[in-house]
């Protein structure tokens, strides 16, 4: 007896399933009239014949050789596409089978090659004109601001076929935004919401890319987008035009797992003694609930771990003692002076000039912003912070336009009493790696002295005693 697959499909998920019961009927009352058993059934549901991605028609193919026909209800549930259908028809044919239609008659001989290619012809015109009908009523939606089935978290679908707040999402759309504008990075905001379980949609866990879908998208400022319509207030608004301005402004600040971590200041620059890797910082709490940080070896080579605390205050009490000196804070500042000079100036103030420009250019957008409407309460936080990259980069400006006039005088006055050069800015300001061993530590500056060898500085882990000393065998002894 001769051996039928029949292979069954429909296109729409509003169609009834009973279309495939219908046809496989059809192609079964088929076989036993003409004589073929059907030896197994493909079927796909709400799939589109414009496309070979086809779980059950891939499976057929690949399996081409278990029976001698295709049999199929009508041609075009075979394939609506004019270019897949005789492609797969011939990968068919070259295992020996033959693409037979239960309900379109196919003369014998050479004609029923063209009436077949009439049918695919047929097929795919029709499935371009229904495309193009269900893209003209969509279309015709837009212009409505119906949801046209497009979902979108925070938004729930009316019964007069728009967008509607749906108020237990629409919190966590908010919630993002106002952490974003806070400065949180979007990472932590995603992983924070998969932690308490966030699953847009019911489906997987709140990832990067939906916060910052969320976070990018004009649609919860109100704006009904889809294709080329646009409509200002074609939809209920979560968040302000200011909040997605803002959010978008907002630049992230670093985050740890723990909040209350320090900042772990010589981060990069503690190198172990031991095996040459950067130390890490760490943080913990004793018995008593007393909150301890150190920098310890990445490798764990063995070298002890030194407080962070200690190791920074040492450098730092260090560094203020020689500061207090004033012929010493001169030598520092003549260096600085010198390097300078040393530098192109000309480029220098050239980048600051841009920077300014950027951040003058940033003030006129906001300032255009608040005159369309953005909250200027929002918006004044950030131009704050542009009026303040203005003036900093004004006088960074003045600083290398003036540069052949460097005073090492008012410089070393900055070192000495500067109110602004805390323990932070003097660890980066002076500090170019720290070496940990052991028994000591050994610090390397930023800046030469004699004989543009570097200036170090030695502590001694069991006690807080330091020294000051070049590198040369001619010059051993401390930097006076």
């Amino acid at each position: 007896m001769r051996t039928a697959v029949i292979y069954a499909r429909f296109s729409c998920a509003k169609q009834r399933e009973a279309s495939i019961e219908d046809q496989l009927r059809v192609c079964k009352e088929w076989c036993s009239r003409e004589g073929y058993a059907a030896v197994r059934e493909y079927c796909d549901y709400a799939v589109s014949g414009r496309t070979d991605d086809r779980p059950q028609f891939q499976e057929m193919i690949a399996n081409a050789g278990e029976s001698e026909i295709v049999l199929v209800y009508m041609m075009d549930r075979f394939s609506r596409d004019v270019y897949d259908a005789p492609i797969y028809k011939k990968r068919l044919r070259d295992k020996g089978v033959k693409v037979v239609s239960a309900t379109e008659a196919m003369p014998d001989g050479p004609e029923a090659i063209l009436i077949e290619h009439i049918y695919e012809a047929m097929a795919a015109m029709e499935s371009a004109h229904t495309s193009q009908r269900v893209t003209r009523g969509m279309q015709g939606n837009a212009r409505k601001c119906l949801h046209n089935g497009v979902t979108l978290y925070g938004y729930s679908f009316g019964d007069d076929g728009r967008y509607v707040v749906n108020e237990e999402q629409a919190e966590i759309v908010r919630e993002c935004f106002a952490r974003k504008i806070a400065g949180e990075p979007v990472n932590a905001i995603a992983k924070d919401l998969a932690k308490r379980g966030i699953r847009p949609f019911g489906k997987s866990l709140a990832s990067y890319g939906f916060v910052y879908n969320i976070l990018n998208s004009e649609k919860y400022t109100g704006v009904y987008i889809w294709g080329d319509v646009r409509v200002d207030g074609g939809m209920p608004a979560i968040v302000s035009k200011g909040d997605l301005a803002m959010a978008k402004a907002a630049k992230p600040k670093k985050q740890r797992a723990s909040e209350d971590w320090g900042e772990f200041i010589l981060s990069g620059k503690a190198i172990c003694e031991g095996c040459g890797m950067n130390l890490a910082g760490t943080s913990g709490r004793g018995r008593h609930g007393i909150k301890y940080e150190y920098y310890k070896c990445a490798k764990g080579c063995g070298v002890k771990p030194v407080r962070a605390d200690w190791l920074e205050h040492a450098i730092v009490q260090a560094l203020r003692e020689l500061l207090s000196n004033r012929e010493k804070a001169l030598r520092i500042a003549s260096i600085i002076a010198e390097h300078a000079k040393d530098e192109c100036a000309e480029k220098k103030a050239a980048k600051a000039k841009r920077r300014k420009a950027e951040a003058e250019k940033g003030i006129d957008r906001l300032m255009d912003a608040i005159a369309n409407g953005l909250d200027l309460e929002l918006a004044k936080g950030k131009i704050d912070e542009l009026q303040k990259q203005v003036e900093v980069a004004k006088a960074e400006i003045m600083a290398h336009e003036t540069a052949s006039v460097f005073s090492a005088e008012d410089f070393a006055d900055f070192l000495q009493f500067g109110s602004t050069l805390d323990d932070a800015m003097l660890l980066k300001a002076f500090v170019y790696q720290v070496m940990v061993g052991d028994e000591d530590v050994t610090v390397t500056m930023n800046y030469d002295i004699e004989k543009s060898e570097p200036a170090r500085l030695k502590i001694k882990r069991v006690r807080t005693d330091s020294s000051w000393w070049t590198v040369g065998d001619s010059n051993p002894g401390p930097w006076d």
